[in-house]
């Protein structure tokens, strides 16, 4: 069986749950959770969504999500919201260096947050030619500066080392 491509013409998919959803084919068969994984959620984000079942199969290929109708990119973008949540840096608090892993504080679009950093040369990441840089904490969740050009002056200093 080959790739099933998904578009508003083939099929529609509706949130079930957190983060899964339904798909309902063109011909009125339906498949149960499914869930949606963005194969670039860096880069290309609106693009290239493979959907998986409880096996982790690829049921289901979304090349665009303007390809789709409104309510399949509400359930999309609603799932992606809970599983790719990335709290965004609005400023840099401190970075300290303690036996070779940088400790951050930071203050976030969540709250104030103290993370670890292991390797910097890995585990930060200016994306180039936008200023958006991410960050890898040691327990793998990321950090986005969505504009380091428009950090305040403080964090700006802390930071370009680091870039």
């Amino acid at each position: 069986m080959g790739r099933y491509y998904i578009d508003k013409y083939t099929g529609k998919l509706e949130k079930t749950d957190m983060y899964l959803v339904r798909l309902i084919k063109k011909d009125g068969s339906i498949i149960e959770d499914l869930e949606p994984r963005r194969l670039f959620p860096l880069t290309n984000h609106n693009m290239y969504i493979t959907l998986l079942d409880s096996e982790e199969k690829e049921i289901g290929f979304v090349r665009d999500i303007a390809e789709l109708d409104e309510e399949s990119v509400k359930a999309l973008d609603e799932c992606f919201s809970e599983y790719y949540m990335i709290p965004k840096i609005q400023s840099v608090v401190s970075v300290e260096d303690k036996f070779g892993t940088l400790k951050w504080t930071v203050d976030t679009n969540h709250g104030r947050v103290i993370f670890g950093i292991r390797n910097r040369h890995n585990d930060i990441k200016k994306l180039h030619p936008t200023n958006r840089v991410i960050i890898r904490d040691a327990n793998d969740n990321r950090y986005e500066i969505q504009d380091v050009s428009k950090l305040d002056a403080h964090s700006a200093h802390l930071i370009f080392s680091y870039l």
